[in-house]
């Protein structure tokens, strides 16, 4: 594939060429040599410890390498007033010490992650100032008033700082700008106001801006612009029409990709970009059709029109793109591909919108014949492909085949003689009589596993650099044999992965520490899921909280020696996972808060349920007024008591908490209070031999679950409280028995029992549930009746007297499994005019009754009836 999105078009490169030129003719300072206070005729130092002074005046370039443990001291460069590059890219910064103001002739400055709320005003001191890089500081709330002091500005990185909601005034004055990155910058308002100003920008992303303004009028006039991308931002989402982009001829690289596009026309005038190198218009559904002159881009190399489900003639739009090399037509409509894209090199036709068998044939044999320099070719997902043909041997440098989720009987016998094949996705082909047999060097994907090569030799991780799939995992990490051989596949640049597994091996050997290599393992900002397992590191590198925006789902699991998770980096304070779990992670513990997540999953993980007295409650608090973060906590095979819990002071208003095989669930007040506003509990322990006395204090509590409670015998007296119980299930609880107050759980709708041994019947006091709707009743072989009868069931009846039904008239559904002992069901069943369901299996007691005629005739108002006698 062909990647632009790291390619800046204006970068820092030639300062710091230039820089380094400069001071490498002198001696450089390396601390694991000689310390940060020696070698004072240095210019040039690389440092390992940001918390010593540095007592050279004449440094002219310092950097720090792997300092993320250590937090950044003012003097270990404020002495330094000679200093033109400082790089802190590596240090974790509290704060930006107002001494840097001192170093008056920086030009270069590389901050990133600063957990202040503000930068120092003096940072405006430094007029020579080339380049500022700030990105992935969400905790800052503003930038200083008077920025627009350091008029030579050229470079601006901001990506990341979500927290500032308004720029100020002088940002207009920096009219030297040429590169500004405020991607991620969700809560800036009114950007474009200041874009008229900056007309010599070169490089502007302004990706997931949700408030920048009339974008047109501003952009309009930034005739120098090569560099665009709006994807996301709030522009797309709001406006119906392009034409500003008819001005911005210069144009090299345009991302308009939004899965909420609002716009329906692209400009005429893009036909005329003869630069335009990249384009992606992903997610334009109501785009119908592509310029009349979008063939004559002549120099157009990489093109994304995914999900673009509405342009017709599609194939005589890409006619004369004839430098294309990548091609994403995922979920279009697309007949035939022009004969002259013989340059292309990835080709994505997944989910194809109204393709027929036939067109699938001639697509392929066409795609077979004409395009012989493919090298990815991703088919998934079509379902009317039944078979590949014979030709797909001819594409000679093909590296990769995705054939997933295809009705696929089949592929060709000779796929093997595909020498350049090195991945085929097969997933979701269910129909496969038998799998295909592969060459030696080729793999089947989403799974790779890595092997170690001789001993002159890497690892075949090398395999995956060409690769760009939606889901990948990647196990036996300990096998890798160098960091380089991880940063060479860029993972990174692979945009379309979204869901990622890295593995190790638990007990064996390692070819490189696991945090080492972890640290060139970054995954693309686009994923969605990630899953680590078997880490050995003691702590994470600073990218898991920092670089990945739209990270939803988080799996750590098996990490014995995971002590620490630092979250300070992370991307953004209104950051919320869906989920995050973590398994077999006993000494971790995170700091300084806790992630934002909707569900937590905590297994044999003690430690994360005790150790946060450290951490900030205000991260994840919510006040009384708002909803909850965290709506489920579930917590299994921790050894902690209940009490010690002090991870619940970090879920205020927690609706749903499961809890399995703890042990002890001894409470205190503080937890009782805690747990206050949960409304679905599940417990389950096969040790448990009696529930906890706080249950019945849950007042809010609307389902309950008890499982596996074998020495439970009987519900707490004090449950009669549970007024608001909507729902009880007790499954495997094979020794309770149901209370004669079960009546008074007035607002109870549904009640659940399976496998119990004792269970004889249901108490008379059922009848009392007027809202009960739904029964269900399993593998309870003792049971002799549904319900014991009432009182006023048992008067003796005179003749025109009918026996009164002993279950509640509210009762929608009726189920009975594997309980053998029934032998009728109640006597004024017919009474039940609201039971809509009956179900019944594996009962051989009630067989003979229910075939009775005129028991039969007691069921007939039932409309759903289901009988199975095994």
């Amino acid at each position: 594939g062909v990647n632009f999105e790291n390619d800046t078009l204006f970068t820092m490169h030639d300062l710091v060429h230039d820089l380094a030129r400069l001071v490498m003719a002198d001696e450089i300072l390396v601390s694991s040599k000689q310390g940060n206070t020696r070698g004072s005729c240095c210019h040039f130092a690389l440092l390992n410890d940001c918390r010593k002074p540095l007592e050279s005046s004449k440094i002219r370039a310092l950097r720090f390498l792997g300092c993320e443990e250590y937090k950044l001291h003012d003097a270990a460069f404020s002495s330094a007033i000679s200093l033109r590059v400082l790089d802190l890219s590596e240090c974790t910064i509290h704060n930006l010490a107002y001494c840097i103001g001192e170093l008056k002739q920086l030009r270069y400055l590389n901050a990133p992650r600063i957990q202040d709320a503000k930068i120092p005003d003096s940072i405006t001191k430094l007029s020579k100032l080339i380049y500022l890089n700030l990105h992935g500081s969400p905790t800052m709330l503003a930038l200083p008033e008077s920025i627009g002091e350091i008029e030579g500005l050229l470079y601006l990185d901001l990506s990341g700082c979500s927290g500032i909601a308004k720029l100020p005034e002088s940002f207009r004055r920096l009219q030297e700008l040429v590169h500004l990155d405020m991607s991620n910058c969700s809560s800036v308002g009114g950007i474009s106001v200041f874009l008229e100003s900056l007309t010599q920008l070169e490089y502007l992303n302004l990706s997931c801006c949700q408030n920048i303004g009339d974008i047109p009028k501003a952009l309009g006039g930034l005739y120098k612009l090569q560099y665009l991308n709006l994807s996301n931002s709030s522009y797309l989402q709001c406006c119906q029409e392009a034409e500003f982009l008819g001005a911005l001829t210069k144009l090299v690289y345009l991302n308009l990709s939004s899965w909420y596009c609002e716009l329906q026309k692209l400009p005429e005038a893009l036909g005329r970009f003869t630069q335009l190198k990249y384009l992606n218009l992903s997610g334009w559904r109501d785009l119908a059709k592509l310029p009349r002159l979008f063939g004559s881009l002549k120099h157009l190399v990489h093109l994304d029109l995914s999900h673009c489900s509405m342009i017709d003639r599609l194939h005589e739009a890409l006619v004369g793109l004839i430098n294309l090399k990548y091609l994403n037509l995922e979920y279009t409509r697309l007949n035939l591909l022009p004969d002259d894209l013989t340059k292309l090199r990835y080709l994505n036709l997944s989910n194809l919108r109204n393709m027929q068998e036939d067109a699938f044939d001639s697509l392929i044999n066409h795609i077979c014949s004409n395009l012989s320099d493919l090298e990815y070719l991703d088919l998934s997902a079509n379902y009317d492909i039944k078979r590949i043909p014979e030709s797909i041997c001819s594409l000679t440098k093909l590296h990769t085949l995705d054939l997933s989720r295809c009705n696929l009987k089949k592929v060709p016998e000779s796929i093997h003689t595909i020498g350049s094949l090195k991945f085929l996705y097969l997933k979701g082909c269910d129909r496969f009589f038998r799998k295909p047999q592969l060459g030696g060097s080729t793999v089947s994907l989403p799974k790779f596993i890595v092997r170690a090569g001789d001993d002159e030799s890497g690892s075949n991780l090398v395999l995956l650099q060409p690769t760009y799939p939606v889901e990948l995992q990647i196990i036996k990490l300990e096998n890798v044999k160098s960091t380089g051989e991880a940063h060479n596949i860029r993972l990174i640049e692979k945009k379309s992965l979204q869901d990622l597994n890295l593995e190790w091996t638990r007990g064996v050997k390692r070819f490189v520490d696991d945090k080492m290599l972890l640290e060139k393992l970054v995954p693309p900002s686009t994923l969605r899921k990630l899953e680590i397992c078997a880490y050995n590191g003691i702590s994470f590198p600073s990218w898991l909280a920092g670089q990945l925006p739209n990270l939803q789902f988080l799996v750590l699991r098996d990490m014995a020696n995971l002590e620490e998770w630092n979250t300070s980096y992370s991307t953004s304070e209104e950051h919320v996972f869906q989920k995050v779990e973590i398994h077999g992670c006993p000494m971790l513990r995170m700091k300084p808060h806790l992630p934002k997540s909707k569900s937590w999953v905590i297994e044999h993980s003690d430690n994360v349920l005790t150790s946060w007295d450290e951490c900030t409650v205000s991260h994840t608090s919510a006040s009384s007024s708002s909803s909850p973060v965290t709506t489920w906590l579930s917590v299994q095979y921790c050894k902690v008591p209940l009490h010690q819990w002090r991870l619940l002071r970090h879920f205020p208003g927690l609706p749903s908490l499961s809890i399995h095989n703890c042990g002890d669930l001894t409470g205190s007040p503080e937890i009782t209070q805690r747990l206050s506003s949960v409304e679905t509990l599940c417990l389950g322990d096969k040790h448990m031999e009696e529930l906890p006395k706080w249950l019945g204090e849950l007042k809010s509590l609307e389902n309950l679950d008890i499982i596996s409670g074998d020495g439970v015998a009987e519900l707490n007296e004090n449950m009669r409280q549970l007024t608001k119980l909507q729902a009880l299930e007790l499954n495997l609880c094979n020794n309770i028995t149901l209370p004669p107050w079960l009546g008074e759980l007035t607002s109870l709708k549904e009640l659940n029992i399976a496998h119990n041994g004792v269970l004889r019947s249901l108490p008379a006091s059922i009848q009392q549930l007027t809202r009960l709707q739904e029964i269900q009743i399993i593998n309870c072989p003792a049971l002799e009746h549904v319900a014991v009868e009432s009182e006023v069931g048992k008067m003796k009846l005179s003749h025109n007297q009918e026996r009164v039904c002993v279950l509640p008239t509210s009762l929608k559904r009726l189920s009975i499994s594997y309980c053998n002992g029934i032998k009728s069901l109640p006597q004024g069943i017919h009474q039940l005019t609201n039971l809509q369901e009956l179900d019944i299996s594996n009962c051989h007691g009630l067989e003979q009754w229910c075939e009775l005629e005129e028991n039969k005739m007691k069921l007939a108002h039932i409309e759903k009836k289901e009988f199975y006698w095994g």
